[in-house]
């Protein structure tokens, strides 16, 4: 759980409200509720914080 509390750290800002990992691509973005809410496939992305 610290490499997550780490990564989250990384990436988080104080605009979004998700750091999350896409599944398809490996890629950690961080995302606010407008592009989460945007999302037609939830299922590809793990929610990290």
């Amino acid at each position: 759980m610290k490499l997550l509390r780490k990564i989250k750290d990384l990436f988080y800002t104080v605009d979004d409200d998700f750091v999350v990992v896409d599944l398809t691509t490996k890629m950690i973005q961080s995302m606010n509720s407008r592009d989460w809410n945007r999302l037609k496939n939830k299922k590809n992305y793990m929610v990290i914080k």
